[in-house]
């Protein structure tokens, strides 16, 4: 029999890593007899503070302690697990505990990001410092105990071969169920897209785009995504923008947008949403980060890096565009669904 357990920290709101972690264990569960979840919970503020005690000493990172570690170990012992999934690098620390408590056992670590990297691109001073010196121990384990790495791109990839000197066994993109019960929209104000929630990288890139490229072109944006609310609309444009914070379902906005923008500058491994977009039939104009590791098929991808060559892509393509991209949804389902990567997930045993 083969049991595996699955070591997550990702889980609770469906922002992009939690989407990832549920595609990984579903996969999982569909190749595998038998899966045992542990998820890294939030601690009370006492054990937290005691959490960082140790992440200090021994450079655990990810919120685990020996509470976490001992737990882990219990599992894999009682219920004869023979491989491990550590769902993220950060968690990278446990391939050499696990490495300890069973030498047969068979480790796979998924590298969301290439975590080192990502830190040093959104952090500064102390913080950057700190995590970034956490980040590079746990994926320097993970590397040298785990028997098979997997990023979710080629340019992951290459870093993690450049930092660590390894190169992943296999790259497996991000992948979604498909969950669509109606791809055509219905007659109705036409608008452009962007999707995302009140953090960094997309408060950065939409407020760059409402500053600099949306007063030139004469459409409407809608913007969707959990805190939006927060977001500051520059006045010269409120009257072009709806804020649509917290929706429980993206269907109808992505069903009825003409095209969906990515104007995204600095992340790390791929954009769920990208993927999101490609399922509902979406043509797309982002940046390069918005189609890292995506196959950049025409007439789907449409990439901008300047305000120019946005107000230009975006006029040129408004009117004449559908708002159905049968090439868009085919993409998807060859190589961004559920069932398209499930094969990639079977190279693992």
């Amino acid at each position: 029999m083969n049991n595996i357990i699955f070591i997550t920290r990702y889980y609770g709101e469906m922002l992009g890593g939690t989407v990832c972690s549920q595609r990984n264990r579903k996969s999982l569960e569909q190749i595998f007899d038998n899966l045992f979840e542990y998820k890294i919970i939030d601690k009370k503020r006492g054990r937290l503070l005691l959490s960082r005690a140790e992440q200090l000493c021994f450079g655990y990172m990810g919120g685990i302690d020996c509470i976490d570690i001992q737990r882990v170990k219990h599992i894999i012992l009682n219920k004869n697990c023979n491989y491990a999934f550590i769902d993220s690098s950060l968690l990278g620390s446990f391939a050499k505990i696990l490495r300890q408590v069973s030498p047969k056992i068979k480790i796979i670590c998924f590298f969301h990001n290439c975590e080192y990297m990502y830190i040093n691109s959104i952090y500064k001073g102390i913080k950057r410092s700190l995590y970034s010196k956490w980040a590079f121990k746990c994926e320097r384990q993970a590397c040298k105990y785990a028997d098979t790495l997997i990023a979710l791109n080629e340019r992951d990839s290459q870093l993690i071969t450049n930092l660590y000197q390894r190169k992943p066994e296999l790259c497996i993109p991000i992948s979604i169920e498909d969950k669509t019960t109606r791809l055509y929209g219905q007659n109705g104000d036409k608008y452009i897209l962007f999707v995302g929630s009140y953090f960094q990288p997309n408060i950065v890139g939409i407020q760059w785009f409402m500053k600099e490229v949306l007063p030139a072109i004469s459409v409407k944006l809608k913007i969707v995504g959990r805190n939006m609310n927060l977001l500051q609309v520059p006045a010269g444009v409120k009257e072009k923008v709806e804020i649509i914070s917290n929706a429980e379902d993206l269907s109808p906005y992505y069903q009825n947008a003409q095209l969906v923008v990515m104007p995204i500058f600095t992340g790390g491994g791929m954009k769920v949403k990208t993927a999101e977009a490609l399922m509902y039939g979406k043509t797309i104009i982002g940046t390069k980060e918005a189609f890292e590791g995506y196959k950049l098929n025409a007439p789907i991808f449409y990439l901008c890096q300047t305000n120019e060559e946005f107000i230009k892509t975006i006029s040129s393509l408004y009117e004449k565009t559908p708002s159905f991209n049968k090439s868009s949804r085919e993409l998807f389902l060859s190589e961004y669904s559920f069932e398209a990567t499930l094969a990639l997930f079977r190279k693992i045993k």
